[in-house]
């Protein structure tokens, strides 16, 4: 990992922090939102661009600021960890499951769609028999 991924990323949490606009979102379960996952360490999932962003599915709501999220990916493997699925797009995706984790509504930038309730349902099922 290059030391300037790190040190740009710092500076986009720094932004993250202190933007207002965040406080105008209200993502919910079953939503999938562009959030601005990071720059992280080893072999966790990585956001890209220039605000180290990827797609992530709200999988609980704790309230109006914390969030259970699973990141996203086109890459469909089939590993127990991951949920694969098409979006309402007709693209293939994938929830890495093993890479859940809690997220700030400062992360998030804008939803994308919404999944099916019986499409979450089923990923509900992943997920549980996933940590179980």
């Amino acid at each position: 990992m290059q030391n300037t991924e790190l040190d740009a990323w710092n500076g986009i949490k720094k932004y993250l922090d202190v933007r207002v606009s965040s406080s105008l979102l209200f993502p919910k379960e079953r939503e999938v939102w562009m959030c601005s996952w990071g720059r992280n360490l080893g072999y966790e999932q990585n956001g890209s661009g220039d605000v180290f962003s990827r797609p992530a599915l709200v999988v609980k709501k704790f309230n109006n600021q914390m969030f259970w999220c699973v990141p996203l990916s086109t890459k469909q493997k089939a590993f127990d960890f991951y949920y694969n699925f098409t979006d309402p797009d007709s693209n293939k995706v994938s929830a890495i499951i093993a890479q859940m984790r809690l997220l700030s509504v400062k992360r998030f930038s804008r939803k994308l769609y919404e999944l099916s309730i019986e499409e979450y349902a089923t990923l509900k099922e992943s997920i549980i028999k996933t940590i179980s």
